[in-house]
């Protein structure tokens, strides 16, 4: 098993991936006591602020989002902090499914969706209304070819934490 996909699974992920597949989207998730870290960085005033609204752009299988449920559900019931103050997008089908599935909503939910966060138009089931301004959901250019993954070693990488 590849060391990065074996690190996917001790973060959280039963999803087996190919090496291709990680080189290809470089999913490597974030260890979950990290993410409880990164949610313990918010003023503790946006998090007891009912009307507070969180999003995951690339929510992989979830740790963030799940990071920070944990966290909210110490002020707010269980029930508004999935359908008010949590939003996810994920890209990969099998970690949308798997997002959901820890997190606790239903696949179809429409706050944790499965989407290209580029491409997106981060209306979550509702009307955004920025036509109205020339702006809406962009579109990829054409012949558009996503950057080779990073193999340098001068730079930073995260292949120097396997």
């Amino acid at each position: 098993m590849d060391i990065k996909n074996q690190h996917n699974k001790d973060t959280g992920s039963n999803i087996e991936r190919s090496d291709e597949r990680i080189a290809e989207t470089q999913e490597v998730f974030t260890p979950m006591e990290v993410c409880e870290e990164m949610v313990h960085m918010i003023d503790i005033e946006r998090r007891k602020n009912p009307e507070s609204k969180f999003l995951d752009n690339s929510a992989g299988s979830g740790n963030f989002i799940l990071a920070l449920k944990n966290e909210l559900l110490k002020y707010h019931p269980e029930q508004h902090v999935l359908d008010n103050m949590l939003y996810a997008v994920e890209l990969m089908e099998d970690n949308h499914k798997e997002l959901c599935e820890r997190v606790g909503v239903p696949i179809g939910h429409p706050h944790y969706v499965c989407d290209d966060a580029l491409t997106y138009d981060y209306g979550f089931g509702e009307s955004v209304g920025l036509e109205e301004h020339g702006l809406g959901k962009m579109k990829k250019p054409k012949n558009h070819t996503p950057p080779a993954p990073n193999t340098d070693p001068s730079e930073a990488s995260l292949d120097q934490f396997f």
